[in-house]
């Protein structure tokens, strides 16, 4: 850790010569540049100066995501300190491939998600469908990392992302088409008007659609001698991430996917100083194209043959369709959102009220191959849908109780429910087919909550935040095998509770330098995917979902400097631990071939983030960050060799580095990522990289140069990957990449 720890300030003090070099660069350009600090509201659930929060609050604005190739909020947080995110690559949208990971913290559903303040993240595993979010209709994107349940409950485990968007104050049309590599096309359009003293509205259609790329390789092992079978050519030698020998066979060709969403919302201002919001938005993902594969064997004359058993170098490979195929084209997630949101001002006290409403009818329809025999002209196979939905409010009231005193409390309470059915059906090409149920499972869980933050002026200079929240969750379900009502388990209501504390203290000696320090508790409670779900397993073994999980939990604590050196430049540097317990960990029983989920695990997380940002002038930034994090198991009896190795999932290295902005009529920006190795065997054996499978350790850069034409027209063109990098994400990850886009705005 002490080597770790120096390395960063060797990383830092560069990050500071970068800046500073960069700020030298355009020095007469300089002139009346305001603060670096923003204003956001997700650190305490008020407005103040991030300055003066008490957590190191990161924001991504509509400028910086304008100045870069974005198509989805989380492509928005790429480049920011301390988050590690994971997509498939062409801004493809995918229902658990896309992560982002705060702190060494994995699993999306560990951070919660937030759009103006309501969640994002799914009632089925907490995964976030973030393309439902359109980029143009965002005002700023707020990160806060660390725990924070004692304001957010049992979701803020690693964090708070909470996604503002822009509320309209005057007409405004904007039109957007581009089209890029792999025949990516995307077309939006957003309006927004206050066509009335009292009223404002917002609309916004968006359409994507790429023919993909080839990601997916097909490797398979050996089966011992060859013996007189059939010698063929074109399989290349390998390894799995593992270092296991295979054989690259083929790859399962391009898979291509489309996006729709539309959303409306309203905002009302009311009288006796109140205001009332709502909106409705829907959106919905599906692939096309599948199931035209490459297979790269050839006789000993040449000619493509069929796939089978064959001779490879001496020993036996079996190579079937069914390892080429991936099902058929399908409708993969509709999602449909509703939100309530009422705010009064009272004499010196806000109301706050919000309602919303998550109705996931379609999630994940996909079809899992049957048989060894199955083939493209049809077989057997499973069908599993997955629907959910959820309901949830909060009531909260911020006001001064005295002085130096500042109460932010409130209620909140939520609904979730989910159902899973999968089918055995006759020809796994029908994706709307349905058969013989081969298992069911439902489930619900009801949460109340209290919170309660008090903001003590302890002086001038110190504040403190004392903190905590009190949750109630109660969950029942049932799980019922293939025979029916006969085989069904119903498991009665249970009910778990958590409190979760947390104290801050700020300090500010002076105007241009704040000093934090933070500990808390917080929890995460059990999915109902591992509670009452199902998901498919790997071939061979049974799932069993687990109704007593115990919630995950968190001890915390962290200390962090920031530093304004005048008002260009701004300098962070925050420590941080994390002792996680209880974590839910998936068990296999390899003689009985079963999984399932326990809370089996502990970990610790040791880290540090490091970040310098540098105003070159009023719309030019340049910026560096480092994060550090040392995330392993401390303890799993449920699998002792895990001890001691890094956490799946999460990179210990980190850096990013680019500059952003605009100079007269040109803006854009060219910025780096560097990400280290990232294990998802759980002991670390998938050590080799640059094979099918791995998290290969990367860097890449990407760039978007654009013109402003007129005041309402503006053309621009980005590069992705620009150095055509080939690595590994598990797949094939995408190479250089073109965008180039049309912006009309009235």
């Amino acid at each position: 850790m002490k080597k770790q720890l120096l390395n960063g300030g060797k990383l830092f003090a560069l990050s500071c010569i970068y800046v500073s070099t960069m700020h030298a660069a355009v020095a007469a350009h300089n002139t009346d540049v305001e603060t670096l600090s923003d204003v956001v509201v997700s650190a305490t659930k008020t407005e103040q100066s991030s300055s003066e929060a008490p957590a190191s609050v990161s924001v991504v604005s509509s400028k910086n995501i304008e100045n870069m190739n974005i198509h989805s909020p989380d492509e928005a947080l790429k480049f920011s300190p301390g988050a590690y995110t994971t997509r498939p690559a062409g801004h493809e949208p995918s229902v658990m491939g896309t992560n982002v990971v705060l702190r060494g913290i994995p699993d999306y559903s560990r951070t919660l998600v937030l759009v103006d303040g309501q969640t994002l993240n799914d009632p089925y595993i907490g995964a976030v469908t973030w393309e439902s979010v359109p980029a143009e209709t965002i005002k700023r994107i707020e990160v806060v990392p660390g725990p924070f349940s004692s304001l957010y409950g049992g979701s803020a485990m690693a964090g708070v992302i909470n996604i503002i968007t822009k509320v309209p104050t005057k007409r405004e049309f904007s039109l957007k088409g581009g089209y890029g590599t792999d025949n990516f096309k995307s077309g939006s359009f957003v309006y927004q008007d206050h066509p009335l003293e009292w009223m404002g509205l917002a609309f916004d259609y968006g359409y994507k659609q790429s023919d993909g790329f080839i990601k997916d390789e097909v490797l398979i092992a050996t089966s011992g001698a060859a013996g007189a079978l059939t010698p063929v050519t074109g399989a290349q030698r390998t390894t799995d991430a593992s270092g296991n020998l295979r054989y690259l066979i083929g790859d399962k060709g391009p898979i291509g996917w489309n996006s729709e969403n539309i959303g409306v919302k309203f905002y009302l201002d009311l009288p006796a100083n109140s205001k009332l919001s709502f909106g409705a938005s829907q959106f919905k993902y599906s692939s096309f194209g599948r199931n035209h594969y490459n297979f790269y064997l050839r006789n000993l004359a040449g000619n493509p043959v069929a796939p089978g058993t064959y001779a490879v170098n001496g020993t036996r490979i079996v190579a079937t369709e069914k390892n080429l195929l991936t099902g058929p084209d399908s409708d993969i997630k509709t999602q449909n959102r509703y939100t309530l949101e009422f705010e009064k001002q009272l004499a010196q006290a806000t109301l706050k009220a919000t309602l919303g409403h998550t109705d996931i009818p379609l999630y994940n329809n996909y079809i899992v191959l049957g048989a060894a025999d199955t083939l493209a002209a049809g077989g057997a196979a499973t069908r599993m849908l997955r629907p959910s939905k959820e309901t949830s409010g909060s009531l909260q009231v911020s006001m001064p109780v005295a002085e130096n005193n500042f109460l932010v409390a409130g209620v909140s309470a939520g609904k979730r429910d989910i159902y899973t059915v999968t089918y055995n059906i006759t020809d796994w090409r029908n994706k709307d087919a349905i058969g013989p149920i081969a298992n069911q499972t439902g489930g619900t869980d009801t949460s109340y909550a209290l919170y309660v933050q008090d903001e003590i002026k302890l002086s001038d200079k110190l504040t403190a935040y004392l903190g905590g929240r009190y949750d109630s969750v109660t969950a029942q379900g049932y799980i019922e095998g293939a025979g029916g009502v006969a085989t069904r388990t119903t498991y009665a209501a249970t009910t778990q509770t958590h409190l979760s504390p947390k104290v801050s203290m700020v300090y500010r000696p002076q105007e241009q330098t704040t000093l934090r320090a933070s500990v808390g508790n917080a929890f995460h409670a059990p999915q109902l995917r591992d509670t009452f779900g199902w998901w498919t397993p790997m071939t061979g073994y049974t799932y069993t979902p687990n109704p007593l999980l115990k919630p995950e939990t968190v001890t915390s604590w962290e200390i962090g400097v920031e530093q304004q050196v005048g008002s260009n430049t701004l300098l962070r540097a925050t420590y941080y631990e994390n002792s996680l317990k209880d974590l839910i960990y998936r068990t296999q029983d390899d003689i009985l071939l079963k999984q399932s989920v326990a809370n089996a695990g502990a970990a610790k997380v040791k880290g540090f983030e490091l970040e310098a940002r540098q105003k070159l002038t009023n719309e030019l930034t340049a910026f560096v960050n480092v994060t550090y994090n040392d995330s392993k198991f401390t303890k799993n009896p449920a699998k002792v060799l895990t001890e001691g190795k890094r956490m799946t999932n999460t990179p210990d290295k980190m850096a990013n580095l680019g500059i952003q902005g605009a100079m007269g009529s040109w803006s854009g920006s060219l910025m780096g990522k560097y990400v280290g190795k990232v294990y998802t065997n759980d002991v670390n054996l998938d050590t080799v990289s640059g094979v099918f499978g791995s998290y290969d350790a990367y860097f890449i850069a990407d760039a978007k140069l654009s013109y402003k034409v007129k005041n309402s027209i503006a053309l621009s063109l980005s590069v992705s990957n620009l150095g055509d990098r080939r690595y590994y994400q598990s797949t094939l990850a995408q190479g250089r990449a073109y965008f180039g886009e049309a912006e009309f705005k009235f």
